[in-house]
Parts: structure tokens; C-alpha cells; sequence
């Protein structure tokens, strides 16, 4: 098991913005970009509580964790993930339908149950 600190600043900030402490999000979010900023530009990157949202922690966690497999989870965990491909993917906004929030069942792990289970709507 491998967490990096500032995934875990992100979700806490995550968790502190859905209790409406956004100062305390903030807080978090500034730790991650003081250690990423420039020398001398650490004030420059630097967030207030009051732009502080769902959104931008999302961005956040895009930028921090690229390449590192959270994003589909992060978008299907908040809900936003139909909206933010239509908004943010050409390639795949005339594509995107709601039943792609849950991933296919491989047709081995059904076959495996002798009908138990079936596959997911839209797969």
C-alpha cells in the first residue's frame, strides 16, 4: 500500500470542504502548492477559503496525482464525472453515458458465479 502526503492533505481537504470548513481546506491545499511553487513565487500560488470549491479541488488532485490512476475514481466518487468529460473531453463528451460510472464485470468473474451475478447496465 502506497499513499503520498499530499494525497491525503487532498482528501482531507475534500473532507473539510463537504463539512464547510473551507479556511481548513484551504490550509491543505496551500501546503501542497508552498511545496510545489517556484523559490520566491510560494505567495503567488497560495488559495483563499472563499474560491474554494469541489471544482478546484478536483483540478487540484488532477495536477498533483496525474498518471497515478485516482481520476476515474475521484470523478465517479464525487458524481461529476458524466458532467466534467462532456465539459473537459471532445474526444469523448458525445460518447460519455451515465452506466459508464461502473466498469464492465469481466465476463470470466460472471462466468465463475454460474449465474449469480450479471453484468452491469450498458455492458
Amino acid at each position: 500500500m502506497l499513499i503520498r502526503l499530499a494525497d491525503a492533505y487532498l482528501i482531507r481537504a475534500g473532507a473539510r470542504l463537504r463539512q464547510t470548513n473551507n479556511s481548513g481546506a484551504a490550509d491543505d491545499i496551500n501546503l501542497i502548492r508552498t511545496r510545489g511553487a517556484w523559490d520566491g513565487k510560494e505567495a503567488e500560488m497560495q488559495i483563499t477559503a472563499a474560491v474554494l470549491d469541489l471544482k478546484m479541488i478536483l483540478n487540484e488532485r488532477a495536477r498533483e496525482l496525474v498518471g497515478e490512476g485516482h481520476r476515474w475514481y475521484d470523478l465517479t466518487r464525487t458524481g461529476t464525472l458524466v458532467d466534467r468529460v462532456k465539459e473537459y473531453n471532445s474526444d469523448a463528451k458525445d460518447n460519455i453515458q451515465s452506466h459508464h460510472v461502473v466498469r464492465p464485470i469481466p465476463l470470466s468473474q460472471i462466468d465463475r458465479t454460474q449465474g449469480g451475478y450479471t453484468q452491469n447496465p450498458g455492458y
